[in-house]
């Protein structure tokens, strides 16, 4: 009898310990049912964001082909895809006379990533620029600066272009996002890797956005109606700036005399080297 009463005492002391370990071990499923809820839920919300965003593409020849004009191809998210943007405002000069600019090709996507746009890229050969307009879906969505940098690069590299311009992003009114990014400061320093990324290539960095731009990132009062895009009158001077920027990055003044090097378009929206 005694060894079946050291095997009960045994057993109920069993018992007692693994009561505590039990309820201790039903907490976490508790804790992780709610962090996984709270992930979904996030996760729903960003998917719901994007499917959101319109569909807008730019792709191929855009405006009139014009005796003389600096030709290039483009790469870009909304601002250069969407209704309105500069790209199609420079496209409804009907002789193309007034830009001195001619978009040959390219791709552009509202909402895509760099890597998205990188994806769908066709060749454009004959363009002696290539516009690049991208970034600021990819900090909106919190993919590191250096990957955003070495995406464009990939995407120069492939195009092959005689000369390359580089576009900052542009201004926002957003400081935040699903994402979990303050969008305005991720897109500061955005530009600023952008800069030196394309001193250190000797491609041409432009800011388009300058006049339209608050110190502190934002847009100015009047030229935005969603804190994101410009409104189409701010689109028709981003246009002219643009145009202005890639004639010259082709090293072209626009008047058939060769532009200046070291040149800066209003000192600090468009550098070339």
């Amino acid at each position: 009898m005694r060894p079946r009463h050291i095997v009960t005492v045994a057993s109920l002391v069993a018992a007692l310990v693994a009561v505590p370990a039990v309820v201790v071990l039903a907490s976490h499923p508790v804790v992780t049912t709610t962090a996984t809820a709270e992930a979904a839920r996030i996760a729903a919300a960003q998917i719901r964001e994007l499917r959101h965003t319109p569909n807008q593409v730019l792709t191929g020849v855009v405006g009139a082909d014009v005796r003389g004009a600096v030709t290039f191809a483009y790469a870009g998210d909304s601002i250069t895809a969407r209704p309105g943007s500069w790209l199609r405002d420079l496209a409804s000069d009907p002789t193309g006379s007034g830009t001195g600019v001619h978009a040959l090709g390219g791709y552009a996507h509202s909402g895509y990533r760099s890597d998205q746009v990188l994806a769908r890229m066709p060749a454009v050969p004959g363009a002696d620029v290539l516009v690049v307009e991208l970034g600021t879906n990819d900090v909106n969505q919190g993919v590191p600066t250096d990957r955003i940098v070495r995406t464009i690069d990939t995407l120069v590299e492939r195009q092959g272009t005689p000369h390359v311009l580089l576009v900052a992003a542009p201004p926002s009114n957003h400081t935040t996002s699903l994402w979990g990014v303050d969008r305005r400061t991720g897109n500061r320093v955005l530009d600023r890797a952008l800069a030196t990324d394309a001193h250190a290539h000797g491609w041409s960095y432009a800011d388009p956005f300058a006049g339209d731009r608050e110190p502190d990132d934002s847009w100015a009062p009047g030229t935005t109606a969603d804190g994101i895009h410009p409104t189409t009158a701010a689109n028709v001077r981003i246009a002219g700036a643009f145009a202005t920027a890639i004639r010259t990055a082709s090293g072209s003044s626009g008047t058939g005399a060769p532009a200046v090097s070291e040149t800066a378009v209003s000192d600090t929206t468009v550098t070339t080297r």
